[in-house]
């Protein structure tokens, strides 16, 4: 029998999931926005050189119609801002799955999940339909619900006007970008390919204006996880909007374990060589360290410099081995305290 592909559900979760370099996260769709917004000013600065010149930019309707297509890309920073979040509270507290996440999935992607050692949380963000304002918004009221932390999303973003215009407001630019978006990837209508009096593609102007809107809804939602947030949340970005240091924090958890180990072990009147032990390993993981930084062949000769990835990988394994010795200790401590 010639062998499926796994469902697209299970493919999109395996790309994200398990990738070394990964992009599922909120950093990469602000990143992805304000990039979006760059090419928009720089087109529209060129816009300006060309001016006054034999050369026309745009139709003589005055602008591209693909300019339109920024909806698209803008609408797809919102989409994975808010599934990427999605993921990162159901990994970091599963208890918020809930029956109706299973909804729409298959059963043949929920069969091969674990044939393909994908988590329920990222199945559930492969298949999470973000396609208005109130979907978008709804996802981070889970998310702030579940952490205890009172903030009101919506009225924020309402609270917001677009351009200094009194009239408008981000949330219901935001909903209009959606409605805009879903009608071009979705229909072709006589507003598309009727008589160029009665289209209306986006200007420049407009794409930046609403590229800046993506960007400050962005930002507003990821100050109050910053702020609120435990420090074990993943992929947390710092009040500038980059993320946090993941290895500063791994270094932290191992130090922070290994002094829990030696505090623990100090009731035993032999620690069974652990001072020792945890001499070397600190001598090691310096030594480690110093040759993955020095390793020409994870550096930059190629576009990507993966060294930090590798230096992840190996204290994610000194963490791992140390969590299985305190939980040991654990057990003990219990054991000893059980009346006789």
């Amino acid at each position: 029998m010639a062998q499926t592909d796994p469902h697209h559900l299970v493919q999109f979760a395996v790309r994200h999931a398990l990738a070394r370099l990964k992009t599922f996260d909120a950093y990469s769709a602000l990143w992805r926005a304000e990039n979006l917004v760059d090419d928009a000013e720089r087109l529209r600065e060129l816009k300006k050189h060309v001016e006054g010149t034999q050369f026309d930019f745009g139709s003589y309707r005055s602008t591209y119609e693909i300019f339109s297509y920024f909806a698209v890309g803008l609408v797809t920073c919102l989409e994975w801002h808010a599934r990427s979040r999605l993921v990162d509270l159901l990994t970091f507290k599963p208890s918020c799955i809930e029956k109706k996440d299973f909804d729409q999935i298959k059963n043949d992607a929920l069969s091969q999940m674990m044939a393909y050692n994908v988590t329920v949380a990222h199945l559930i963000g492969a298949n999470k339909s973000i396609s208005n304002i109130r979907d978008y918004v709804s996802v981070f009221d889970r998310l702030f619900d579940a952490l205890e932390v009172a903030v009101n999303i919506e009225r924020e973003l309402r609270d917001i006007k677009v351009d200094e215009t009194p009239e408008i407001n981000l949330y219901a630019d935001l909903d209009r970008l959606f409605k805009d978006r879903n009608h071009l990837v979705h229909e072709i209508d006589i507003s598309l390919v009727g008589p160029y009096t009665i289209r209306d593609p986006m200007s420049l102007d407009e794409a930046v204006i609403k590229g800046k809107g993506v960007i400050d809804a962005i930002k507003l939602i990821e100050g109050h996880i910053t702020k609120h947030s435990p420090e074990s949340f993943p992929n947390r970005l710092t009040k500038d909007g980059h993320p946090e240091d993941e290895l500063e924090k791994l270094k932290q958890a191992v130090s922070l374990l290994e002094e829990d180990i030696s505090k623990k072990l100090k009731a035993f009147e032999n620690d069974a060589g652990w001072s020792e032990a945890l001499k070397a390993s600190r001598l090691s993981q310096s030594k480690e360290m110093e040759f993955l930084e020095d390793a020409d062949f994870l550096r930059p000769i190629r576009p990507l410099d993966v060294r930090d990835f590798v230096k992840a990988d190996y204290l994610k394994g000194r963490l791992a081995y140390l969590s299985v010795i305190r939980k040991e200790l654990e057990g003990w401590d219990e054991l000893l305290t059980e009346p006789i």
